[in-house]
């Protein structure tokens, strides 16, 4: 679904009305940077009072739509943290810089300058180099609640506080200068290097922590696990296994929970921080060229066993962008599908994973022709916690 018929759709046109409403009735002075619609039985009858749930995953895959287009967020309340998506009291906050073509999509003009255009004037008339103005001028920080003026001030004391040596990290800077917010700053290092007339962002981001476990002498390989319970029952049972017969001998074990493994820092020495599970002083002789081959950017053999669903085949996918010739790891995922095969599994709403969205290809031959094609045949996930790979002859059940 595209985001121009989503935008069509009736529970979508209920919501950004009701929004639009609310702001052109309130004065300048009380406008917010964000609208906090509640998505309940009068804004989202589709939802609330579903007859199916194809009707209601239909109608959530709409906002789904919009939100990934940012013209808005879904957020749920913080004192409702179990049950269906539509009982835990969802808002569809609506942000401003999504005011402009939310009004043209429904012909509705605004009143008075947009946020966007605040930010500029705040910005132009500031005492910051033009080369900063350029760069802060068109990243404007919006924090729900708050106004462009409110978000600029607070920014401008980032520039006025500043110590060289002090050794912040940037979510550390973020939360003292925007109120107590630890993730305003992410991914915004070009905006922080102009507000302080530095080429690089002086404050590093907070490091990728990565657990590794080397089963016998490193021999060039990396295998990657995506939940903690598995890197953890994988310790023990390289432990308790003949070291010849193991799957993983020579292996580097790496735990790396969920999405960090896809990040573009997991090759930056100055990004990560290895901690290794090993006691054995033998082994110690293995760090040195693991973290040659980890940090290198060269092609090593590299493998990922995670969950099959499609948030693990999303991971590998993003794996291979950093590790070129990654692939699913075969003897781990060998056991799982013939679980799911064998009418296990479970479906993505007894999981709570209705969210995840279907991927067509990771570049690894052997998800892309094998483990996918069966999720989607299936329509099942199975998790990985469940199973053990002893060893190549003896794979219990």
């Amino acid at each position: 679904m595209t985001p121009e018929l989503a935008l069509a759709e009736p529970i979508a046109r209920r919501i950004f009305e009701k929004a639009l409403d609310r702001l052109d009735r309130a004065s300048a002075g009380d406008r917010t940077n964000a609208v906090r619609i509640p998505i309940d039985v009068d804004t989202a009858p589709e939802i609330c009072s579903a007859e199916t749930n194809t009707d209601r995953e239909l109608a959530w895959h709409v906002l789904k739509t919009l939100e990934e287009d940012n013209l808005g967020q879904i957020e749920f309340g913080k004192t409702v943290r179990h049950g269906p998506p539509h009982e835990r009291k969802p808002v569809f906050v609506i942000s401003m810089l999504a005011e402009d073509r939310i009004r043209s999509a429904y012909a509705r003009p605004r009143r008075g300058p947009s946020y966007g255009v605040v930010w500029q004037r705040l910005t132009d008339g500031s005492a910051l180099s033009g080369q900063a103005k350029d760069v802060i001028r068109k990243s404007p920080i919006v924090i729900a609640d708050r106004t462009a003026e409110e978000v600029f001030e607070r920014l401008m004391t980032i520039r006025e506080e500043h110590d060289p040596v002090a050794g912040a990290l940037l979510r550390e800077i973020s939360a003292r200068a925007f109120w107590g917010l630890s993730k305003v700053l992410d991914a915004r290092h070009e905006l922080v290097a102009a507000l302080l007339d530095l080429e690089e962002c002086p404050y590093p981001d907070q490091p990728i922590h990565l657990s590794v476990y080397f089963a016998g002498a490193y021999d060039g390989r990396l295998l990657f696990i995506e939940n903690k319970t598995s890197f953890e029952r994988t310790i023990r049972d390289i432990d308790h296994s003949d070291a010849g017969e193991s799957a993983y001998a020579g292996m580097a074990i790496i735990f790396c929970s969920g999405f960090v493994g896809s990040s573009k820092n997991l090759r930056k020495p100055q990004s990560v921080r290895l901690f290794y599970a090993n006691d054995e002083i033998s082994l110690w002789a293995s760090i040195a060229p693991f973290k040659r081959d980890l940090f290198s950017y060269v092609d090593v053999p590299t493998f990922f066993w995670g969950d099959l669903d499609y948030a693990g085949m999303a991971i590998l996918s993003h794996l291979r962008g950093t590790f070129r010739c990654a692939t699913a790891w075969q003897p781990g995922y060998t056991l799982m599908l013939s679980h799911l095969i064998g009418g296990m599994g479970h479906t993505p709403e007894e999981a709570r994973k209705g969210g995840q969205r279907p991927i067509e290809l990771t570049g690894c031959r052997y998800a892309d022709e094998v483990l996918l094609p069966v999720i989607g045949t299936y329509g099942r996930f199975v998790d990985q916690e469940g199973f053990r790979v002893a060893s190549m002859i003896d794979r219990p059940k």
